[in-house]
């Protein structure tokens, strides 16, 4: 493969040597080559930063992947793979359920790969690692893991941003049917769930909660609890399993319905009901009281331009949720987006909630679990999920 040398500007400021492995397209001398390339970087003093690739087409020009020059081969992810999988062993993750590689946390920049034992289904946020990368990948997976299935899933709106197409495949299959691949079973804490890797949202399920949903599981003992935008019904199992009085998950999504019904079957909870519902509807006209909210939306703030908005937004669904709290109730507050941040999120409780309500005690704050590790020198970019716990003295 051919390494095209790229050299930074003078408005270039050297975050690569204290972590931070992106380099933007205004802090580079832009090249003749006007294709996706794996490049030597140097500053414009000719002093070598890293090797990584390169994009034309985004903001997010260069992503590192050495700060030395080496052969990036299958052996060279191999054994970041590799390093990723021991890290996760020495916190006691379960591996064969877990999320594999988490990016530029784990220095496989703009890829992940979720893990559902012998399926992993792989997202490349880098055009650039897909076009040059894919195969080697691949190949490091099926010599390490032998699985019964690879799966790309690069339908979600961060490829626009790198000018690539969306689309999903079976890019490997143990045997000779790729469309054989069926809904996986999956242990997550001390539950099963059925998991769509084709047609499901991101990968299909969301390991990021898991901590929280054990903090869930810990206070849910004869409570009544809602559980806001529920998708596969993964918090209201496990509160079932908590020993929830009842439990009522709402969806917009008729097909994650479905699926949380098969789940609660899987798990043989009875006090537990499933409704497809517009959330936003439901929280305006439902009258019944409940102990624990959980809300868990989707991401309300893509981009910085969306704060605005966002905050409006999720100040509308608290003023109606808070209505739906018992006496002495507790919610559940996520947000997933890396552009709201914690002081956002009290701005938004203080507009909605406390407006009215002064005896608000937090009592939980949450972030994603352990298999999404937070890189440090690039704690903005990586650290996504908040979740934060209060109760309410009516």
């Amino acid at each position: 493969m051919d390494i095209i040398k790229l050299n930074t500007n003078k408005y270039f400021k050297d975050r690569v040597k204290k972590g931070y492995l992106w380099i933007f397209s205004n802090e580079i001398e832009m090249p003749n080559v006007k294709k996706i390339s794996l490049v030597e970087v140097y500053d414009d003093k000719s002093n070598f930063i890293g090797m990584g690739v390169f994009n034309p087409h985004s903001l997010i020009s260069v992503r590192i992947l050495s700060k030395e020059r080496k052969t990036i081969d299958k052996n060279f992810f191999i054994n970041v793979i590799k390093n990723s999988l021991d890290y996760r062993k020495k916190l006691n993750i379960d591996t064969n359920y877990c999320r594999l590689v988490y990016g530029e946390s784990d220095f496989l920049p703009g890829v992940v790969i979720d893990r559902y034992k012998n399926v992993f289904v792989i997202q490349f946020f880098s055009y650039a690692m897909e076009l040059l990368f894919k195969e080697f990948i691949l190949e490091a997976l099926v010599e390490l893991f032998t699985p019964d299935y690879v799966v790309i899933r690069n339908d979600f709106y961060h490829r626009e941003l790198e000018n690539a197409p969306l689309g999903k495949e079976v890019c490997y299959s143990k045997n000779s049917n790729k469309n054989d691949i069926s809904l996986q079973e999956i242990y997550h804490f001390n539950a099963k769930f059925l998991v769509d890797v084709i047609n499901g949202q991101k990968t299909g399920f969301y390991y990021d909660h898991l901590e929280n949903r054990k903090y869930v599981y810990a206070i849910s003992k004869d409570k009544k609890i809602l559980d806001l935008c529920c998708y596969t019904g993964s918090f209201s199992i496990i509160a079932a399993l908590g020993g929830a009085k009842h439990v009522v998950g709402v969806d917009s999504s008729s097909t994650s319905v479905s699926l949380a019904k098969e789940n609660a079957k899987i798990n043989n909870v009875k006090n537990i009901e499933f409704i497809n519902e517009d959330v936003e509807n439901f929280v305006k006209y439902d009258k019944e009281k409940y102990d624990i909210i959980i809300f868990d939306p989707p991401s309300y703030a893509k981009s910085k331009k969306d704060i605005k908005n966002a905050k409006k937004k999720y100040i509308s669904m608290l003023d109606n949720i808070k209505n739906l709290l018992s006496k002495d109730g507790i919610m559940c507050f996520s947000v997933c987006s890396r552009h709201i941040d914690m002081d956002i999120i009290k701005d938004i409780i203080k507009s909605s909630i406390l407006k009215n309500i002064q005896n608000l005690f937090i009592i939980y704050y949450g972030t994603q679990s352990l298999d999404h590790p937070i890189y440090m020198p690039m704690e903005y970019e990586t650290k996504y999920l908040k979740f934060i716990s209060f109760r309410l003295i009516l």
